[in-house]
Parts: structure tokens; sequence; C-alpha cells
């Protein structure tokens, strides 16, 4: 969910992280029958109640069953792709809504089993959802479409052993879609109960480093920040996983990853910086495949602070960002422009309201005049430390907004801080790459535009917006949920509250061995395979 942030807050922003370098070692080869995957960064936690980001819910889900996932369609360079516009039953079988959409009754597929050899039941289903909920984790944030106060989930009743009725408070069309996410995880009761059991607000030890499999893979082998060994699990009830094994090793030192993907010594590379990753588009025995995700490299402009209470000085900073030579120049051409609070690989997108701002100075100096404000003035952007992106977009804006104006100063703060003080809305303004942990609209909005919500860190408030979100989340109609989506947009937009530099294309490398791959921007391993 989140605004890619590695911590305890209901953000998915991992794929920030999915870019950068943590701390690990080189990984050790695979065994010859083992898939290779190379990744930059290593998971945190492997408890999907407590997982907060990408890197950690796209591995956390290779070893669950859900209640639902996303489907698959044909996508580009001749691989398929997650359509995250499309979700399907996976334990459920059938379900059915009540008319006044407040009652789901799920009828769960007998035969899935836990590695325990336990049956994957209603009442395994009951204990994972109660289990998130209690925890209060991100993953209580995922599966309740960000309705915490009250809880939307009213109760989860088993009538019997393969059925499960949920009950809400209020009618959400999107709940297929939240309980798709790898936070709807279905994990052992007895195992986690054997294992430390369930402590409200507080993270389980033991699931941090475990799994209690029900899903295609079971963990072999664990070495945190290190590496990891996925085998199929026998006592899975779907269909086999194309590979038999899987090796993940998280490498940090980037000479290492590019290496290795460079001579196909990995069969499938994430995380390649964007200028490695073009270093490599003309070398054989591998293919460098560019993708949509739904992540924004923006600044945050928190709306209540000195000088973004100003609208003509949001609008003059919008127009004085040179958005094409930040593409070509800091993401090596790999991302898209856009202007507005729906990003381009998300449902609902729509191109001709959503063009980019353009980038024009002279417009930009007569909003700072029109502005009233007394220049120039001094604006602090916060980035993260290790983040070189960030550091060049704030250069970049260091010295294109001082002809308009702005003398602006970077504070670079470790992980840590730069947590606390953006969460702690403590800051001017700051960088961050930024995207959802539930790829809709509702969800996104939830924290990223609505009024008096704390994780809004732009603070915006447009309480027309707040009012078509609501009426989103209770249509079902596609054409009707556009019409609402594109009014609020509309509101959105003329408000610039925070500038949207690029949606961000992550870049995957594969060697010619692999024979079937499956790209998702929270990705799944079931479907690949090499020679």
């Amino acid at each position: 969910m989140r605004s890619l942030e590695m911590s305890r807050h209901p953000f998915v922003g991992g794929f920030l992280a999915a870019c950068m370098f943590a701390g690990s070692v080189p990984g050790a080869l695979a065994q010859d029958d083992a898939l290779l995957v190379n990744a930059a960064v290593a998971p945190s936690t492997l408890d999907p109640a407590w997982a907060c980001g990408i890197e950690e819910i796209a591995y956390i889900q290779n070893f669950y069953v859900r209640p639902f996932r996303y489907a698959v369609s044909e996508g580009r360079h001749g691989v398929n792709e997650i359509d995250y516009g499309t979700v399907e039953p996976y334990l459920v079988d059938t379900y059915e809504v009540s008319e006044d959409g407040l009652v789901y009754t799920l009828a769960l597929r007998d035969g899935f089993a836990f590695e325990s050899g336990a049956p994957v039941d209603a009442a395994a289903f009951k204990y994972s959802f109660e289990r998130v909920l209690t925890m209060g984790g991100c993953g209580a944030y995922f599966i309740t479409d960000g309705f915490l106060d009250p809880v939307i989930i009213e109760s989860i009743e088993t009538p019997d052993d393969y059925t499960v009725v949920i009950t809400l408070n209020k009618p959400n069309a999107s709940m297929p879609i939240v309980w798709a996410t790898p936070a709807s995880s279905i994990v052992d009761p007895a195992v986690v109960e054997a294992n430390g059991g369930v402590a409200a607000g507080q993270p389980n030890e033991f699931m941090s480093s475990n799994v209690t499999a029900s899903g295609p893979f079971k963990l072999e082998a664990y070495t945190p920040n290190q590496s990891a060994d996925l085998v199929v699990n026998e006592a899975y009830g779907g269909e086999a996983p194309a590979s038999d094994r899987i090796r993940v090793n998280w490498i940090s030192a980037a000479p290492t990853l590019l290496l290795q993907a460079r001579t196909a010594q990995a069969d499938i590379t994430m995380g390649l910086s964007k200028r490695a990753a073009r270093t490599l588009e003309e070398s054989e025995g591998i293919r460098v495949l560019p993708f949509s995700a739904p992540f924004a490299q923006q600044m945050i402009l928190p709306n209540s602070k000195e000088p973004w209470t100003n609208v003509k000085v949001r609008e003059a900073v919008h127009h004085a960002v040179p958005y094409q030579d930040i593409l070509d120049r800091v993401a090596f051409g790999y991302g898209t422009l856009y202007y507005g609070p729906i990003m381009p690989s998300l449902p609902g997108f729509n191109a001709e309201i959503s063009q980019p701002v353009p980038f024009d100075l002279e417009r930009a100096k007569a909003l700072m005049e029109e502005s009233g404000l007394d220049l120039p003035v001094d604006v602090e952007v916060m980035i993260q430390e290790g983040d070189p992106t960030q550091q060049q977009l704030a250069t970049i804006l260091q010295s294109t907004w001082r002809e308009i104006g702005i003398n602006l100063s970077i504070k670079v703060a470790p992980a840590a801080e730069f947590q606390e003080l953006s969460q702690g809305h403590k800051v001017q303004s700051l960088m961050r790459l930024n995207g959802p942990g539930v790829f809709e609209v509702g969800y996104l909005w939830g924290y990223d535009v609505l009024c008096d919500v704390v994780h809004n860190l732009t603070e915006v408030c447009i309480p027309e917006v707040d009012e078509l979100t609501a009426e989103l989340r209770r249509t079902t109609d596609a054409d009707e949920r556009q019409r609402i989506m594109d009014e609020a947009v509309e509101l959105w937009r003329a408000a610039y509250p925070k500038i949207l530099f690029f949606e961000d294309q992550p870049v995957i490398v594969l060697s010619d061995a692999v024979t079937s791959y499956t790209y998702g921007p929270i990705p799944e391993f079931r479907d690949w395979a090499a020679n």
C-alpha cells in the first residue's frame, strides 16, 4: 500500500527499495536444476500480516493461497503480465454479494492444504483474517481497503467447513480486489499458535523468518538478506508451479548484480538501476524488458505548510520542472510523463485529462509574482540517504527554481529519520517514489488524496473529491466509475497539490534460458521457468 517506504505503516512503497541497494552480500549461484533470481533488496519480514514493502509482499505471496488473485493476460515483449484490473477466484470457488453490498458469502475450494497437511478451510480463513486485524500492521490496512476507523469488516462467520460469510458495515465494491493482496494470505493456525500466537499491535517473531505454506512453494532454506530456496509445496491444491526449485539471491552490490545479469549467470534480475539497465540493451544472451508499474516519482508539497498554502506558488513550481529532461537524464527514458492522481498503469487512467504540466519558466515567474510573496523564498526538501534519483531531481530543481525566486536546500536523511519526519508531517517538502499496495483508485486515494487521512502526506483536502471517492467505492458500473474518476481528476489537477516527475518503468533482465515469465509490479514466481 503505501508511499513506498520500508516501514510499519500502510504504504507499499517498496518499488523504491527495489531500485535501491540494501546491505547484503553477493549471492551464491543456484543448484543446477534451480531457476536463479537475483534481486537488489531483501524482505524485512516473511509475515503477510506485517509486511509493507513490495520487496516483502512480492516474495511472501509465493508461499500462500489467497481468496482471490489477479488475472494474467498477454503482455508486451512476448511475455504475460499481471492484469490488476481483473481478479479471479483462487481459494474461493464461488461467491455471492448481498443486494445491499454488505454480505460476502464465499464458498472455498476443497483440496488445498498447508505443508503440515492440515486443510486450508474456513476456520483457517477466519483465523488468518482476524489475526491480521488484531496485529494491526500494514496487512490490516490492505484487507480493509483502508477503512480502519471503524474497521469495515464487522464480522467473519463460518457456517460450515468450507463457507465463509464476511459482513461489512458499509458497501465497498473493491473488496475482491483487496482480498487478492498478499495480506489476505491464509496461514496455518496450528503452527502460528505453537510459535507465539497473536498479540495485538505486535509482530510475530517466528513468522518474520518462517512460512506456513499453503501456496505453490514452501521455504526449504533461508538466510536473511542473502538467499532463499523455494521448492514445490506438494500439499498445494492448485496447478503446480512452472519451476520445481527457485533460488533467490539478494545482491546489494550494484556491480555484482549488473555483472551476473550481463553474463546471464542469473536467469532473472530485478532492481538494476536505470543507468545499468541501459548499458545492457545490446548485450547478447539476455533480454532487457521495461514494464509499466503504478509507481510515481514525485515531490510532496504539504499543502498546510508555507509556501505551499498558496496555490499560485504550487502552480508556479509545477511549471518550473523540466520534465522531459528529467525523463531522459534521470530515468534514462524508462518512465511515462503525466499529471493527475491516477497513474497511467492503473485502471481508470484517462490520458486525455492527465497530460503532463508544460515546462514554462516565464509562466512560473509570472505566477510567483501573482502569489504576493516576498521573493526569494527559502524551501527545504528532504530526500532519503542513498537514493541517487532523489539527489539528481533535487539538484536539478535547485538550479531551475533559483530562476523563479525559490532557494531550494536539500536535507539528506537516513531511512529511519526519513520515515519519522515524513510520517510525522514534520518537513516542508520531500521526495519519494509512491504507489499503492492495492492496485485500485479508491484505495490509492484513501491515503494519497483525501482530507484528514494521516497517511496523506501531501495534506491536500478537496471536499468534493472526498464525496466523489465515497461514491466511487459504492459504484460497480464501469462507465459511471470512469465518470466519477474523471471529475475527481479535473478537481485535483486544478489544485496542483504535488509534483509528479514521471511514472516509473521497472526494468527486468531475462537470460535467453528463460522459457516462461509473467511480469507484475508485485511479482509472483509461479509461472517462471528456464531451461
